[in-house]
């Protein structure tokens, strides 16, 4: 991780790092770097909380994020891959067992999306360390938008990504991809760019914990029934 976070200080992500979490909230930056210090990386499974109660799933304010390289390559998605957009969870309405493109039918977003829309999280496709930093981190320190949440990602950058939840605040449980993940600096860096040709995978104990921790989310009242796009995110709304 020291390796990532020095080469990142020349990059616009480090220094944005810099100015808008470490400079204006040095205390939680500073306590971050610590506590991430004492996190097991290895498993496959990690989690910022330091209580099993801080995860408290359900509603907008926990966020279930997934990395844009689960997008298929073939047949290709129909939203493009280096962004945050998912036409199908942002119109399900358009959508039946008979009409879904073949896709779509085969994407780990879109089982997962389903699933946060049933807890009633917020669902963020994940794109660039730049677009995470200002999209998760900023609202949830300053404005405390977020505060629990799921995270599928490289096993390369969880130690970064979960100095972030801990600076802002946010409980996170992360989850390691199987297949196609970076697996060092550089494969990274092309994929902050949206340059990554492979397309990652989860094996099928993450997918189970996914579901698992998401069906443990309060039931939200009324239950919701789309999503709305803002801000980069996709909320959930009845």
């Amino acid at each position: 991780m020291f390796y990532f976070c020095l080469h990142s200080l020349l990059r616009e992500y480090g220094w944005q790092f810099i100015r808008h979490i470490a400079l204006t909230h040095p205390l939680n930056t500073a306590r971050a770097l610590l506590q991430s210090t004492r996190l097991d990386l290895s498993p496959d499974l990690v989690t910022t909380s330091v209580e099993e109660t801080d995860l408290m799933l359900g509603g907008p304010q926990s966020v279930v994020g997934v990395g844009f390289c689960l997008k298929p390559l073939t047949p290709p998605c129909i939203s493009g891959r280096f962004n945050h957009q998912c036409r199908f969870l942002e119109h399900l309405s358009d959508y039946t067992d008979e009409n879904t493109p073949n896709c779509c039918r085969q994407c780990a977003i879109r089982e997962i999306g389903l699933e946060a829309l049933t807890a009633g999280a917020t669902f963020y496709i994940m794109t660039s360390a730049k677009d995470i930093l200002h999209d998760l981190f900023r609202p949830a320190l300053n404005d405390h938008r977020f505060n629990s949440g799921i995270f599928v990602l490289c096993r390369y950058s969880i130690g970064p990504f979960a100095v972030g939840l801990l600076a802002s605040g946010i409980a996170g449980s992360l989850l390691a991809f199987e297949q196609g993940d970076c697996q060092n600096y550089s494969t990274w860096l092309s994929a902050d760019r949206g340059t990554k040709n492979e397309r990652t995978s989860i094996n099928e104990q993450s997918r189970r914990e996914i579901t698992k921790l998401l069906s443990t989310a309060k039931p939200q009242q009324p239950p919701p029934q789309r999503f709305r796009w803002e801000n980069n995110v996709l909320l959930p709304e009845n």
